[in-house]
């Protein structure tokens, strides 16, 4: 029972933190007064393996700061199928060793864009409210990683 309000509080946090972000993620953050972590980052996509309840894109890319990164970002739906929640890692390597993050978020398809919107936990402490944006017809994602802490 324990286990169970820990999962509920963690979902109620964040469903918070995305009902007060996502004005300001729509409007380029300002509102916010969100700083960038890094410059905007292209990523390769790997691969997109698509389910009835998930469907898991992975990607690859150099991203300032954490070196090369890999990523896995599995998407559930609503019932119409055009949003949902996300969660997922990913890691990065430098010749200095390695980072590691978790997250979770929402998503929703905008103008044919799967724009997710997650919340990143990284092993040095630090958080990150990371916007991505996946074009499916050319395979393009584009990681806007903005300071939480």
């Amino acid at each position: 029972m324990i286990f169970y309000k820990d999962l509920t509080m963690k979902k109620f946090f964040l469903a918070s933190l995305f009902i007060l972000a996502a004005p300001a993620a729509a409007s380029g953050h300002s509102e916010l007064g969100l700083e960038k972590r890094q410059p905007d980052t292209a990523m390769n996509v790997t691969s997109v393996v698509l389910g009835q309840e998930v469907t898991s894109i992975s990607a690859e890319g150099d991203m300032e700061g954490y070196g090369k990164v890999y990523a896995t970002y599995h998407l559930t739906y609503d019932p119409q199928r055009t949003s949902g929640t996300v969660d997922g890692q990913g890691r990065g390597f430098t010749a200095d060793g390695f980072a590691s993050g978790r997250f979770q978020g929402f998503w929703q398809l905008v103008d044919g864009v799967v724009v997710m919107r997650n919340v990143v936990k990284i092993t040095d402490d630090t958080m990150n409210l990371d916007v991505i944006r996946f074009n499916p017809l050319s395979r393009d994602l584009i990681v806007q990683a903005y300071i939480l802490k």
